[in-house]
């Protein structure tokens, strides 16, 4: 029924009534039935009337890909959750309406395993997909119709519970929808449409299918718990770049592998922790490799270690950083650049427009994983204040390439100057590396008992 229709039909029975009560009671009674009549006409704005599943690969791994198809384009806002894994996406004024495929059912490509439509609210339409791993989007995009409606289109990635959890960080705080229009085609061979599941009946009419109540599906898959946290632990420099060199000739890729290796040591006797290191001899690596290879292995944390040199030999101590667009200091930013410089060593890097840099999703995790390592720094510097130095500098911050993980908390440890003699001493001596990485150790555990996922 239209609005004008209404209007209509409303003034009709007002002037019909007999009396000044009745006048009253019948007009809020048609009143009711105007307002109540134009809401349920204004929940129909949109429908959801095609889904389809399937795998793309991404970052060389194979994962998920989910289409959503609507009538109109959707503003819609997609939220994770755990026990089980679970993603959710919130489409306002939305229904139903997928052709001849029930509003819940199962879903054959891993990692999804079930899925389901309701309205958790008046004016929001759900759908849930739930996961049988930690699988987070790392790609969302919506594209224009062809041959169809609408597509939001998300592709999911399982990098492990702390991915999984940065991306959920974010996505809570993220104001609207993530989803930007762009052209491109959605890559169809491995994309199949979902299937009603054969257990289910067929709806008998159109009411029928789209009366879904949003309860939960009978499976409902335990979380997986990790066994132990994994910890990469990336020694700085190495092979042909030197890195700094001290007053006595020290080279600081040699000081920053025999740290990370004590590091290691005292990660791997707690019994808690998978620690890794990014190279474990002289050689040389790019900063995006680093990174690469802790994300390959969905590492919780990530702790760059170096020791470099000053222009005046009076400066020394500890200093922690984390990235941020904007340095802390002149200081800080110069440093930066000197260390992101070490991937000219090696010849241009023939991957540095990193097609990752336009997804506006990942920048969103990055500012997540960013605040982590934070609250990371935070641990350290705890635990290294009554070291030489260990609270002269503090927390700082630049845009070292390295700590550019977008869904691991990573920080960046200068241990101390090689161009001050006191701290050249210090870091050659191994009495005073593996007191060091004790506390580092201390530190990496109480945030990971904190912030990190829950162990089995």
């Amino acid at each position: 029924m239209t609005t004008p229709s209404l209007i209509a039909i409303t003034w009709r029975a007002f002037r019909s009534l007999a009396s000044p009560v009745a006048t009253c009671a019948g007009l809020l009674a048609v009143i009711c039935l105007w307002l109540s009549t134009g809401i349920s006409a204004a929940m129909a704005q949109n429908s959801i009337t095609g889904m389809r599943v399937g795998s793309v690969t991404v970052d060389g791994q194979s994962a998920l890909r989910l289409v959503v198809e609507t009538q109109v384009p959707a503003e819609a806002k997609i939220s994770l959750l755990e026990a089980p894994y679970r993603l959710v996406l919130d489409l306002p004024e939305t229904e139903w309406m997928v052709a001849g495929v029930p509003g819940k059912g199962s879903l054959s490509q891993s990692p999804a395993s079930t899925y389901r439509f309701g309205s958790p609210s008046p004016g929001i339409g759900r759908l849930v997909v739930e996961l049988d791993s930690a699988a987070a989007p790392v790609r969302a995009f919506a594209l224009p119709p062809s041959e169809g409606g609408h597509r939001m289109v998300i592709d999911l990635l399982d990098r492990g519970v702390t991915a999984f959890r940065v991306a959920a960080g974010a996505l809570r705080n993220a104001q609207g929808s993530v989803f930007e229009t762009v052209q491109l085609s959605v890559q169809t061979p491995n994309v199949a449409v979902v299937p009603a599941p054969k257990a289910a009946p067929e709806p008998k009419d159109a009411s029928t299918a789209q009366a879904v109540t949003g309860r939960q599906v009978d499976i409902v898959l335990p979380t997986r718990k990790p066994t132990r946290w994994v910890v990469f632990i990336d020694p700085g420099h190495g092979g042909k770049d030197p890195g700094a060199i001290g007053k006595s000739g020290t080279y600081e890729k040699d000081i920053t592998l025999a740290a990370a290796q004590a590091l290691v040591r005292q990660l791997r006797d707690t019994g808690r922790v998978t620690a890794l290191l990014t190279r474990s001899d002289d050689r040389y690596l790019k900063l995006r490799q680093r990174i690469q290879i802790a994300r390959d292995r969905n590492a919780d944390l990530f702790v760059s270690l170096h020791a470099d040199s000053a222009h005046h030999a009076k400066a020394h101590g500890i200093s922690v950083f984390t990235l941020s667009d904007k340095a802390s200091d002149k200081e800080a930013a110069a440093l930066a650049r000197k260390e992101n410089k070490s991937d000219l060593i090696g010849g241009p890097d023939l991957g540095v427009e990193d097609p990752e840099a336009a997804n506006e999703l990942l920048r969103m995790f990055q500012r997540e994983s960013m605040n982590q390592s934070t609250y990371f720094a935070a641990s350290i510097l705890r635990e290294i204040q009554d070291l030489p130095g260990g609270d002269r500098r503090g927390h700082r911050f630049a845009g070292f390439a390295v700590l550019k993980a977008p869904d691991i908390p990573s920080v960046l440890v200068e241990m101390g100057f090689l161009s001050n003699r006191k701290d050249e001493a210090n870091l050659n001596k191994k009495s005073y590396r593996e007191k060091l990485a004790v506390r580092l150790r201390t530190a990496i555990i109480n945030y990971l008992e904190e912030y990190g996922p829950e162990l089995q």
